[in-house]
């Protein structure tokens, strides 16, 4: 039996340039010779079929990499997802985690750029467990440059609005949404601009001036079903509206069938405006629910005031800010 295996040692050691050579010649046809572009219909036929035909990917070209890491990219992407607007990407990056591969684990990262106008990362891997022993991944997000407008087209939502978008984000997720998750996020966006426009509010309508701000910045956490707002800074000396805002909201994420729902709740706030008066100007009757609480500086006026409700669906109250 010992004679055997090494026989078979020295066989291998004698052609280990064959198999060199073999293992060489192998990935050379898989990056260089593979079709790889041919893959792109069966690709997409299969993303359709996977999700339902709900969601839709297209893209034009497709490589593999070897260096510095194994990993898929493709180029001029394009996604449509039912009920989203699609949404397109100049290249994207998939670089899975051998780690996650052998545990069979959603581990590794995602590099997206030309996403939204910006580039995003995004990188997967294990996480602490809950008190409970359920199993989380953590998830980190740096975003940076991302349109506004284009984030806004593709979220519906009411209100326009220009700018750009950083961002960076580190979580502690449970992927079946049994437990909520932990999440730190750093916000940040500059050249602001909001046109004017009319929102739907509990208390009715309500007309938005226009408004540019050099600056904004969050830096909150989400914890136990609610969303904190340690520090949040709104514009900066110089601008027409400046200030800072602290709270908190109630804010679950739901898993319904597979599709993730946020839940939102009661919330208070407690805000801190300085206003320039060619603004209050513009900004008469949107000024007018919080006048009470305003103080007299010698460019416009300050404004201090808590805004608060137990849920989204009734109007809120205003009051002084403690």
């Amino acid at each position: 039996m010992f004679a055997l295996i090494q026989k078979a040692v020295r066989a291998l050691l004698n052609s280990k340039l064959k198999i060199f050579i073999t293992i060489v010649s192998a990935a050379v046809f898989l990056l260089l010779l593979f079709p790889m572009n041919d893959l792109g219909d069966l690709v997409s036929s299969q993303v359709a079929r996977l999700t339902g035909n709900k969601v839709f990917l297209q893209f034009e070209e497709l490589k593999m990499s070897v260096f510095p890491a194994p990993g898929v990219k493709v180029e001029q992407v394009f996604v449509e997802a039912q009920g989203v607007a699609g949404v397109s990407a100049q290249e994207i990056k998939f670089t899975p985690s051998v780690g996650g591969l052998i545990a069979q684990k959603p581990y590794g990262s995602v590099n997206a750029k030309g996403l939204f106008k910006g580039d995003v990362y995004v990188s997967v891997s294990s996480g602490s467990r809950t008190e409970n022993g359920v199993e989380r991944q953590k998830i980190e997000v740096k975003a940076q440059k991302l349109s506004l407008q284009d984030l806004r087209e593709v979220a519906r939502l009411p209100v326009m609005m220009k700018g750009k978008l950083d961002l960076e984000s580190s979580a502690l997720v449970d992927l079946t949404f049994t437990e909520q998750p932990d999440m730190d996020v750093n916000l940040s966006i500059s050249q602001f601009e909001l046109p004017p426009s009319n929102v739907t509010t509990p208390m009715g309508p309500l007309t938005m001036p226009d408004l540019k701000l050099s600056a904004v910045e969050i830096k909150g956490r989400l914890a136990g079903g609610k969303l904190i707002i340690e520090n949040g800074q709104i514009g900066k000396d110089g601008d027409e509206l400046r200030g800072s805002i602290t709270g908190n909201m109630d804010l679950s994420l739901m898993n319904a069938g597979g599709t993730i729902n946020p839940v939102l709740g009661g919330y208070t706030f407690n805000v801190n405006l300085r206003t320039k008066r060619n603004f209050q100007d513009r900004a008469a009757l949107f000024l007018s629910f919080i006048d009470a609480y305003k103080t007299a500086t010698p460019d416009g006026a300050e404004y201090k005031f808590k805004v608060s409700a137990a849920s989204t669906m009734v109007p809120p109250s205003i009051g002084a800010a403690r």
